[in-house]
């Protein structure tokens, strides 16, 4: 049977408290990762939200779509929360219902669609209802049921949109 190691009066070099808050030699700062609880869902409600960028993607199914990308900013205590909402675009059904929820942000044409969005430096900051799904699947998850545009809260700077560089006609997820 071997013995615990000795480390002399000072102890386990690895039981000091401030040990795994320390940056390692990475770089990499892990403190939030230990304190990380798993939660992946904000509580349903209303929360502020700034767009961080909208797109045309394609869904699994190869149907258009635009996605919205949310980041909550209020209430503090959900700050940095990602959200995302899905307008599927495969029908006239599905394309009035985008048009409709996506003209209070001005994309309001196709080529407004194709732009990045939001523009280099504007920040665009929403009132947006969240609720919480259950999937017996995946578990919880969040839905932005619906959003209208709100003033930014205060103290808050434009942030540069690391998206808004457009990509050519060969990239950006066209299905094949």
């Amino acid at each position: 049977m071997s013995t615990p190691l000795n480390f002399g009066s000072s102890g386990n070099p690895f039981d000091k408290p401030g040990f795994d808050n320390a940056p390692g030699p990475d770089g990499f700062d892990l403190s939030g990762f230990d304190k990380a609880d798993g939660t992946t869902t904000v509580p349903a409600g209303w929360y502020v939200c700034r767009i961080e960028r909208g797109d045309l993607k394609w869904t699994k199914s190869k149907k258009p779509a635009y996605r919205l990308c949310f980041k909550t900013v209020e209430p503090a205590a959900h700050a940095g929360f990602t959200l995302w909402k899905w307008y599927v675009m495969a029908d006239a059904n599905g394309e009035n219902q985008a048009k409709i929820a996506l003209a209070p942000l001005g994309l309001t044409t196709a080529a407004n669609l194709r732009a990045v969005f939001p523009p280099t430096g504007r920040a665009v900051h929403v009132k947006a209802l969240v609720t919480v799904k259950a999937d017996p699947q995946r578990g919880p998850s969040n839905d932005v049921e619906r959003f209208e545009l709100c003033p930014p809260p205060a103290d808050t700077v434009a942030a540069p949109n690391p998206f808004s560089v457009p990509l050519d006609d060969k990239e950006g997820g066209k299905p094949e």
